[in-house]
């Protein structure tokens, strides 16, 4: 982290030690593509190199997230997007993204549908685990049952915003995220 000092690279600083603190695996990730790059020529990190890796694994793993998510998974992202602001980035479960939805459908008056069963919803929330959007909060919870596991928000509000954006969703679900950024 020491490679990188100058203030117009702090965006990147702030992923890799954001992503440390959520993720030892995706940081692990990172530096695997930077680590590579090394030669008997090159036997040293320099700050362009880590810069121009950090650069290509976000802009990869984002594009490679974005185009993976069905409509549900992106509704539930926003439900929790949603909640990790209006409650300061404290963890939440699965009951609790199903309610903020379900406020949002009965919100607008029939025009979405109700998620039909737990089940889509837990199918849903693991794939965002699994794309790594959303980080489960603790391994020793494995006697929980899945929709009352504490889980985190893995991604800052402008890779949510990418996401929503990407998404191609209706427009009133649309305008339901961007309300995420003026809670």
């Amino acid at each position: 982290l020491k490679l990188i000092k100058n203030g117009h690279k702090q965006w990147y600083q702030r992923r890799v030690r954001d992503n440390y603190n959520r993720s030892i695996q995706t940081l692990k990730n990172c530096l695997t593509w930077a680590v590579v790059e090394l030669t008997a020529d090159k036997p040293k990190l320099n700050e362009e190199l880590l810069e121009e890796k950090l650069i290509e694994f976000f802009k990869d793993n984002k594009a490679t997230m974005i185009r993976s998510l069905s409509k549900l998974e992106c509704c539930l992202l926003i439900s929790i997007a949603r909640l990790s602001t209006k409650y300061a980035n404290q963890p939440f479960n699965l009951e609790m993204a199903l309610h903020e939805y379900n406020e949002f459908v009965t919100f607008e008056g029939g025009k979405m549908a109700a998620i039909p069963n737990q089940s889509l919803a837990v199918t849903a929330l693991e794939k965002l685990v699994s794309c790594q959007l959303v980080r489960v909060l603790s391994s020793r919870q494995s006697k929980v049952q899945r929709s009352y596991k504490l889980m985190y928000l893995n991604i800052d509000l402008v890779d949510f915003m990418t996401i929503v954006k990407t998404c191609n969703l209706p427009a009133n679900v649309q305008k339901w995220a961007q309300s995420t950024l003026n809670f």
